[in-house]
């Protein structure tokens, strides 16, 4: 039962990075998938991308017992209109709100070529930081995401 608690509080995956391209106005989601109950077998992972013109920032409130807080959410909708289709995580939840407005104005004047500031507000790797190639990103969907179109 001790490796197991181990291994589910130090080696789960916590986060799922997203990339973007704003020369293709393009966000892409790198999603893992619980597969069952045991730690140690290798959860499955798709990669999503949508359109930025359909993704609208949303704030909620959370309440539950590790998770306090606000969060910022990506709706998704479907084009030219504010049906939502998904929802992905941008952030954990944090104590105050204001961060989270702060950090989707970023990604929004990011995503329209306006000049943002690139210094980070925490310098340095934060604790769940993981190098990219070891999350796998298909070839074909990591050189598209770095990349203008043709």
């Amino acid at each position: 039962m001790i490796l197991l608690n181990l291994r589910m509080a130090l080696f789960v995956p916590r986060d799922q990075p997203i990339l973007f391209n704003r020369k293709r106005q393009k966000i892409y989601i790198f999603e893992h998938h619980r597969k069952a109950w045991n730690p140690w077998v290798k959860w499955p992972t798709t990669v999503k991308v949508f359109d930025w013109a359909d993704v609208h920032g949303e704030i909620s409130r959370e309440s539950d017992r590790y998770d306090q807080g606000f969060r910022l959410y990506g709706a998704v909708c479907q084009p030219g209109t504010r049906s939502v289709t998904e929802r992905f995580i941008f952030t954990h939840a944090v104590y105050y709100i204001e961060p989270q407005r702060q950090l989707w104005s970023h990604c929004c004047q990011y995503m329209q070529h306006q000049p943002v500031v690139m210094d980070p507000l925490y310098p340095g790797r934060p604790d769940n930081w993981h190098p990219r190639k070891s999350m796998l990103w298909p070839q074909a969907l990591d050189q598209e995401s770095r990349t203008a179109p043709e």
